[in-house]
């Protein structure tokens, strides 16, 4: 099977289609010893203040909204973010890829984040409708250590109310349960970008982020169009159960012994599931594929609740379907593909700016959505850290779209790659994936933890805040022009300003 040079959410770290577009990322040093460190690893500097401060609007207050409001506040910029919901909203199981756990441990430090998260050991691979295993993946602490964090499980809600505290205490506004009812792009004689909320307010900011999820009204601004989503072919379902209840079952205690991620994989459908909350709780996620009954429902979003009971369970084995029975209801939500993608991430104005899932939509449930997009507001914020005049920011936001679209491209496909594996069809390929599995990982000589690291280092290895401030010494401080004016006008005064605005 081809080599895997991606993440190992998949059976094997040898065992998934390779990425197909290069990714940037550390140089590795040379193995002399298991535990080498990589070359030029450094923390970057988050409290690099810009000379020029800006104000921006962000529309949408998930972790897409929120990181990035922390990190343009914490360089000095003003921020307001305006999100439709309040905190606590229903919320799954996070998977934290040491991409991005070394983000948050920079961000709080390693026993705030300790509090709530359980570090990933393994993974064992069972069949759906057996329970017998079929292989196990050791994540080794010395590989992890190389990509400089570690492989964690965290639930969804106590990392959005965790960058919620660092916006708010970096000095961003955030309003929550407010709406926006329009956005008004800028023009050629005012470039500033407004937005009108429900309750009459006008909103008018230098830059306008649009980090309002899949099913962005943003992105559509920025296009000019409407959405061309279409069907990609799986159903996801999500719930949590009591650790507790687990605890006093025979058959699943074994799942809550040690801190392991276990995948049940079947035909056309797989499962997973892992600690959040500590050790309080357990996240169960169930994918249905094309070809699966339970597949061809659900809308895009978390709003859609069902209940397991009406489920087909006839490929689960008993595990599973008492798992399914400690969690009456689910949480369905459906995979959507744009087939051209989203093409452009900034609108003809220069002054809006899709990051997260609305610049790039992701597969529900999957390892990197989170990371992808707190690396793209780390991305952003330490371009703009940099802003000294108007003239630089077309180059900003032209090289966070050409920092960040083929990464996000090509990890996505990973992600789309791995869940299909673990729901194959019986067959050639099946057997042929759980032949590998069998294979033992458990002595690696330095030259297969060399291999095998320098496979996932694509992701797991990657540092946003070097990329970014790799691109500035490179390229971005040569085009730096110290004029003090500049296309467009700068806002002074961030005030509201009530006006009555129409609304259909």
């Amino acid at each position: 099977m081809s080599p895997r040079p991606a993440d190992i959410s998949g059976p094997s770290l040898r065992s998934l289609a390779p990425l197909r577009t290069p990714l940037r990322c550390k140089t590795l040093s040379v193995f002399s010893t298991p535990t080498a460190r990589i070359i030029g690893m450094h923390p970057y500097n988050d409290s690099r203040q810009a000379s020029l401060q800006a104000h921006f609007i962000v529309i949408g207050g998930g972790i897409a909204g929120l990181a990035v409001a922390y990190v343009l506040a914490n360089a000095g910029h003003h921020v307001r973010v305006i999100e439709k919901r309040g905190l606590g909203e229903p919320a799954g199981g996070l998977r934290v890829p040491p991409n991005l756990s070394k983000i948050l441990r920079k961000w709080v430090g390693a026993d705030e984040l300790k509090r709530t998260a359980v570090r990933c050991v393994g993974s064992p691979f069972l069949d759906l409708a057996t329970d017998s295993r079929v292989g196990y993946i050791h994540w080794k602490p010395a590989v992890m250590e190389e990509t400089g964090g570690e492989f964690l499980m965290m639930h969804h809600e106590d990392v959005h109310r965790m960058l919620y505290d660092l916006a708010v205490g970096a000095g961003a506004d955030v309003l929550l349960d407010t709406s926006v009812v329009a956005i008004h792009p800028g023009t050629d004689a005012l470039p500033n970008p407004s937005v009108s909320l429900s309750n009459g307010q006008v909103l008018t900011a230098d830059f306008l982020i649009g980090a309002d999820g899949p099913n962005s009204r943003v992105r559509e601004v920025v296009l000019g169009e409407d959405d061309d989503a279409e069907p990609g072919g799986t159903t996801v379902y999500v719930a949590s159960v009591p650790a507790s209840e687990m605890r006093a079952d025979p058959t699943l205690r074994e799942f809550v012994r040690t801190d392991e991620w276990p995948i049940w994989m079947g035909a056309n459908r797989s499962m997973c599931g892992h600690y959040i909350r500590a050790t309080n709780e357990f996240n169960i996620t169930l994918f249905m594929h094309k070809n699966d009954p339970d597949a061809q429902s659900g809308e895009e979003g978390w709003e859609d609740v069902i209940l397991s009971s009406g489920l087909d369970q006839s490929q689960h084995g008993s595990s599973v379907q008492k798992l399914l029975k400690l969690a009456p209801k689910l949480v369905r939500t459906r995979f959507m593909r744009r087939p051209e993608g989203v093409p452009e991430w900034i609108d003809q104005t220069g002054r809006i700016v899709l990051i997260g899932e609305a610049a790039h939509p992701w597969f529900p449930c999957g390892t990197h959505g989170a990371s992808m997009a707190v690396e793209d507001a780390v991305v952003l914020g330490r371009l703009f850290s940099n802003l000294r005049s108007w003239s630089q920011v077309p180059s900003f936001l032209s090289a966070f779209q050409e920092l960040r679209q083929a990464r996000c491209d090509a990890v996505l496909e990973s992600d789309v790659a791995n869940a299909r594996l673990v729901a194959l069809p019986p067959g050639p390929m099946a057997d042929a994936r759980n032949a590998d599995m069998h294979r033992q990982l458990d002595d690696w000589d330095e030259g297969a933890l060399k291999e095998n690291f320098e496979a996932i280092a694509e992701i797991f290895g990657y540092d946003a805040g070097d990329a970014a401030d790799e691109w500035w010494v490179d390229w971005g401080r040569f085009g730096n022009k110290l004029d003090e004016g500049g296309p467009g006008v700068h806002l002074v005064n961030f005030d509201v300003q009530v006006v009555a605005v129409e609304t259909e």
